[in-house]
């Protein structure tokens, strides 16, 4: 039977006292020396512990604050074609949005190079910042851009696209229905108007997140450019193996 590092029985002991008393998303924990004395150890054997809790997503660090427990993410599978407002309902949240723009454009000469689509067709685009409702806080998570062809949805401007989702509209308004998506993600710096529409500082690590979904006939239903706030978002990919070798993966 293996013995447990004095490091690694801290951790189990505080993650117990959390669970037992119910501790909320965002509070935070005492300090190192506080933890030390309460734990009957010396204080590197709380930082370890403390580090092996980070790893498990349990707790996070803040910078010249300390230790906090950390609030769930909108988790984002790479193989599930699913609206944020589904996502976050899996964590017990809603989506609130705001809506920044909505016009009539036609591609251009880039954006024909990333969709696919001849130069001048029409499409909708619509820009929102997306929020996420964490007890009574409406904390800024998405800034999205999402191009939409206007002869798919010829009516959408009628729609209420503060309280609605995009794919249940298409769904249920147009019988559109997702069925592939390829998604591109990386790191960016947050420049002037993204660090302040989420409340971040200028050049603060952010998601950049380009997505083209469609649909079963693979007509482009939605190009999507979000930025994120990489403090609510986590990515996923479960790569099935079949045959004894491993599933493709969306670009």
């Amino acid at each position: 039977m293996k013995l447990m590092n004095k490091d690694e029985f801290i951790a189990k002991e505080i993650k117990y006292d959390l669970f037992a008393s119910q501790a909320k998303e965002g509070m935070k924990l005492p300090s190192e020396r506080k933890l030390a004395e309460k734990y009957n150890v010396q204080r590197m054997t709380v930082r370890l512990a403390l580090q092996r809790l980070e790893r498990e997503s349990i707790i996070e660090v803040r910078q010249r604050s300390g230790y906090y427990v950390r609030p769930k993410r909108i988790d984002i599978d790479l193989r599930e074609i699913m609206s944020l407002s589904e996502k976050a309902k899996n964590i017990g949240k809603d989506i609130e949005n705001k809506l920044l723009s909505l016009e009539i454009v036609e591609t251009d000469k880039k954006l024909s190079k990333i969709i696919k689509l001849p130069i001048g067709r029409k499409m909708f685009k619509i820009a929102r910042v997306r929020y996420i409702l964490d007890d009574l806080e409406r904390i800024p998570v998405s800034l999205d851009e999402a191009y939409i062809p206007m002869d798919l949805a010829p009516e959408l401007m009628d729609y209420d696209l503060e309280h609605c989702s995009l794919f249940e509209i298409l769904k249920k308004q147009y019988g559109t229905v997702p069925f592939k998506d390829l998604q591109r993600v990386s790191i960016v710096n947050a420049n002037e108007r993204e660090a302040d529409i989420l409340n971040v500082s200028r050049l603060a690590p952010l998601v950049k997140k380009k997505s083209m979904t469609y649909d079963k006939n693979g007509e482009l239903i939605q190009y999507l450019y979000s930025i994120k706030n990489k403090d609510w978002t986590s990515f996923k990919q479960i790569n099935p193996i079949i045959n004894g070798k491993i599933g493709g993966f969306i670009d």
